[in-house]
């Protein structure tokens, strides 16, 4: 399935990790991507060569962390229509994060029962949860998002596609991402000790992989292909600046094929 360059950067990426972790004692670390680079993936081979380094690992996604149907209709309300709609900064329940990274840095032995998200339902799953428990060795967080830190106001002013061109013209929307963005990397990704990006050659590929994404899903739950349009409209800009800007520093970066197949590791020195 991956060809060898894949697997030497997973197993050069767990050497760097196994030996952080030895100095650091509490590992947290950042896999931030665009939708579809193969997060999931990625942190599943990491966490299996791990575990057999006899490191304890806990690997949760952002997306663990949406609010429900509920929640997210209450910040329609009071916030900006749009964010009836999951996936950016704002639509998930930080609280929850915020306690379990606090669980984690304490190497308390402690049982945490985490809502369960479904996709499929785009909901919160009644009597549903992950049983995290602690203490983790390496608690690994992925997610489209993660470790942005939000974007200067000025730049905001101009929309990126015609989702934020006609349904937020006032930029209430973009406000409320941008101000919750910036909340989410100084409470949670600052806290990190090391973070790690997965680069795709350019934004027009996240369509194509997230259509093969749906496929997980059962079909009378699938999007169309022009409701996936409009879903990846909100995930446009942050993506894009998450892939150009030179203010988003990771420790590593892997360079990604459009196939999936890793080209290349760089590791930033700060």
């Amino acid at each position: 399935m991956f060809n060898k360059k894949y697997r030497n950067i997973v197993e050069k990426v767990c050497q760097q990790l196994t030996l952080r972790q030895k100095r650091e004692k509490n590992l947290f670390c950042l896999v931030s991507g665009p939708q579809g680079s193969g997060k999931t993936t990625f942190t599943s081979e990491i966490k299996k060569k791990l575990t057999k380094k006899k490191l304890k690992v806990l690997v949760l996604s952002i997306d663990d962390f949406y609010f429900g149907k509920k929640e997210r209709n209450k910040l329609s309300k009071t916030a900006s229509p749009l964010l009836v709609t999951r996936g950016v900064p704002g639509t998930h329940n930080l609280q929850h994060l915020k306690k379990i990274l606090k669980v984690f840095f304490s190497k308390k032995k402690q049982n945490y029962l985490l809502p369960q998200f479904s996709k499929a339902e785009d909901d919160i799953l009644k009597s549903k949860y992950h049983n995290l428990t602690f203490p983790y060795d390496i608690f690994i967080l992925e997610g489209w998002c993660i470790n942005y830190q939000g974007e200067p106001l000025v730049s905001l002013k101009k929309p990126i596609n015609a989702m934020e061109k006609k349904l937020d013209k006032n930029l209430q929307w973009r406000k409320y991402v941008n101000k919750k963005s910036k909340e989410y990397f100084r409470a949670i990704y600052q806290k990190s000790n090391c973070s790690i990006f997965l680069r795709i050659p350019s934004f027009k590929y996240v369509l194509q992989y997230r259509k093969k994404q749906e496929l997980d899903i059962p079909k009378n739950k699938r999007m169309t292909d022009s409701q996936l349009k409009h879903f990846i409209s909100f995930y446009e800009r942050i993506t894009k600046n998450l892939l150009v800007s030179k203010h988003n520093k990771f420790d590593i970066e892997i360079s990604i094929k459009p196939n999936h197949n890793y080209t290349s590791l760089k590791q930033n020195v700060s």
